[in-house]
């Protein structure tokens, strides 16, 4: 039978579908519920076309061919149809794409997938998947401020997993171990193309970790006599000791990196003189300015980045009286977490508002207070001044106002409460900014917090040169910095490899938000409830004085402990399902038809496969498996309307309803509803 698809004539035999047709053009029609070999179901309708001088859409996999039939595979009816129809399935999609600590990661780290390796005694891959996602991971399971704890679901059960300090000892496990094991994808053979990085802290050394593993050659430059920027100069060694944070910058120089320190931006480097030597630029850098006092006399404080960097560089301040850090942020408690390191006799922070609009993490103040630190709130400096060698702080009462842009409460004066505070040393630690005096006389475009440039692709207005970190953001996480970074090296590769300049396109994922008590109860089933692991510290009368690492790590057996509290949030498909594919490819958006869903459930009783129905879209093909291997019970669709779901009869449990098929079900099902078990899924509960 002769036809024509989107003009291009192919003859058939009779009985031949549309989509089988399609395919021997290789013309693609997307489908999710066809299987070769299969009856088809057209249920799913994603498979559909135009089919001139015939109304509406049909399903390509069930309509056969007829002479002289003429269709449409891709038009924007279709494409509308389509999409439509994706947007309806994951509408009604009990599960998440992606778990909600992953979700939450800065970095995009996974998370349960690295758990589930520590639970199930394999920590050598979870220090793979833990080295090879991130960049400086040892450094940043100690200093990042556990934004993906947040999401956690065990916060509605207990407390957050300690995900944070499982992440560390991945990452101390593979720095430690005397062998480790190779990345998962060796680096690419050299390209040729030579990168020119301006900064060397976490944005600018992420960068030059993924581009050299793309094969590009990269120098980095960096106005320190050391690399590592705020990771460096902004965190003291008791946090992050200098032995850490070397090593993971050795393991970046160990690929090929070229470091070129003491190489200031506009005094030793040119923008427009990189960018003619090398193949591309990017900029990462930072935020390491300091921001004043705003007062009369600021002149007399010290900036702590100032007093910190001074510590870094071997170079502490002599100080033996009484110390004043204007601040809430987590460089005010650095700040005087040092000062008392070096013997100030008393150490007090001022902060303008209360403890709990504190933009630092509760966990840095609750330190400092252990330590002797004393943190008075609702004062702020009104003006600073020296008589007879000593400084006298002039401070004043405040009161909260009205919200300001941030979302926190306005600090307001109140009046005739000016009080003074004698001082040795008075350091602000009130914010930083980015220095682009360097960039003044480049034809780079600027914004208000730093370099313009575009958040998808870290492009700036000077093709080649990008920008990312704190350089674009203004002063912000290390975290994102690294991620910022990892972002820059797939756009500098499209560049370089004549692509189009896309970034890392996010793929369409649905999320369930919170859980009702019946949905957590699943979830809850196979965990063994205990209370969030501590973390051991340094005892308290050395952390006083001494620049040692306070937190210890955890031992194998608290890591193995707390890695099983986790409830394997997120969908155990080894790779993107085909639903989530094929709705990045049309862009869906999950969230058009919002309505009531189904219930998530899960069921792990068989040994091979999981069973989450509530990812199902009645495609059918799992019935027919069940019944070509002569299972017994099998599948089928139970329910009526909207209710209707594939259950095994007479609620059996799916390991007595799919005895001979279940992993072939598993590699037929194009959602995540059936899926095979997996040591490194947290779900499995696989040893």
């Amino acid at each position: 039978i002769a036809i024509h698809i989107d003009g291009r004539p192919v003859s058939v035999p009779p009985g031949t579908t549309i989509l089988g047709a399609a395919r021997q053009l290789g013309i693609a029609i997307p489908t999710l519920c066809h299987v070769e070999g299969f009856e088809p179901s057209a249920s799913c309708f994603l498979c559909a076309v135009q089919i001139e001088g015939r109304p509406n859409l049909w399903p390509s996999c069930a309509t056969p061919v007829a002479p002289g039939m003429a269709v449409i595979t891709n038009s924007a009816e279709v494409r509308a149809a389509r999409k439509t129809a994706l947007e309806l399935l994951l509408s009604d999609h009990a599960g998440d794409c992606v778990a909600p600590c992953h979700t939450g990661c800065p970095a995009g780290l996974d998370i349960p997938g690295f758990i589930a390796r520590i639970a199930a005694g394999d920590n050598a891959a979870s220090a793979r998947l833990v080295t090879d996602g991130l960049t400086l991971p040892a450094s940043l399971g100690r200093v990042c401020p556990r934004l993906c704890e947040q999401h956690c679901r065990q916060c509605d059960v207990t407390e957050a997993l300690s995900i944070r300090n499982l992440h560390r000892f991945s990452a101390d496990y593979q720095r430690q171990a005397k062998s480790p094991p190779p990345p998962a994808d060796p680096p690419a053979p050299p390209t040729g193309r030579r990168v020119a990085i301006v900064g060397a802290g976490p944005a600018g050394l992420a960068a030059a970790h993924h581009l050299l593993g793309q094969g590009h050659a990269v120098a980095l430059f960096d106005a320190h006599s050391q690399p590592g920027g705020m990771l460096r100069y902004g965190i003291p060694a008791f946090r992050l000791p200098r032995q850490v944070l070397d090593a993971e910058i050795q393991a970046i120089r160990a690929l090929g990196a070229e470091f070129h320190l003491g190489r200031r931006l506009g005094r030793d480097l040119a923008l427009d003189n990189l960018r003619r030597d090398f193949d591309a630029v990017f900029l990462a850098i930072g935020a390491q300015g300091s921001r004043s006092l705003g007062c009369p006399g600021e002149e007399l404080a010290t900036s702590a980045l100032e007093f910190l960097e001074t510590i870094a560089d071997g170079f502490p301040p002599a100080i033996d009286g009484d110390v004043i850090v204007v601040g809430g942020g987590n460089t005010a408690m650095d700040a005087s977490r040092c000062a008392v390191r070096l013997g100030a006799r008393s150490v007090r922070v001022l902060y303008r508002r209360t403890r709990r609009e504190m933009p630092c993490l509760m966990e840095e103040v609750e330190a400092a207070e252990a330590e002797g630190v004393q943190v008075e709130f609702l004062v702020a400096p009104a003006r600073l001044e020296r008589k007879e060698g000593k400084l006298n702080l002039i401070c004043q009462r405040m009161e909260l106002g009205p919200p300001d842009a941030s979302g926190r409460a306005r600090p307001v004066p109140v009046p005739g409460s000016e009080f003074a505070l004698p001082a040795t040393c008075v350091i602000a630690a009130i914010g930083q900014h980015v220095k682009t005096d360097g960039l003044d006389h480049s034809q780079l475009a600027l914004s208000k917090w730093g370099i313009a440039a575009d958040p998808k692709t870290l492009a700036t207005n000077w093709p080649g040169v990008f920008a990312g970190g704190d350089a674009v953001s203004g002063p912000d996480l290390a975290v994102r910095a690294v991620a910022a970074g990892k972002l820059a090296a797939v756009a500098i590769h499209q560049y370089l490899a004549g692509q189009k300049v896309v970034g890392t396109p996010p793929l369409a994922s649905v999320m369930m938000g919170k859980l009702s008590e019946a949905e957590l109860a699943v979830l809850l089933r196979d965990i063994e409830q205990a209370p969030r692991a501590p973390m051991p510290h340094l005892p308290l009368e050395a952390r006083r004085t001494t620049f040692d690492e306070v937190e210890l790590g955890f031992s194998l057996e608290t890591a193995t402990r707390e890695s099983r509290r986790c409830l394997g949030c997120g969908c155990g498909k080894a790779v993107p399902c085909r639903l989530r594919q094929v709705a990045t490819e049309y862009g869906v958006d999950p969230q058009r038809f919002v309505g009531e869903r189904r219930l998530f459930t899960r069921d792990t009783s068989h040994p091979d496969i999981i069973f989450e129905p509530g990812k199902c879209i009645l495609c059918g093909a799992c019935l027919q498996v069940a019944a070509q291997a002569g299972e017994e019970l099998g599948l089928s669709f139970a329910g009526r309307g909207f209710q209707v779901s594939v259950a095994p009869p007479f609620h059996r449990p799916v390991a007595e309803a799919l005895r001979q098929s279940g992993r072939r079900a598993a590699e037929v099902c194009p959602t995540g509803a059936i899926m095979l078990k997996s040591a490194g899924c947290a779900g499995c509960r696989l040893a």
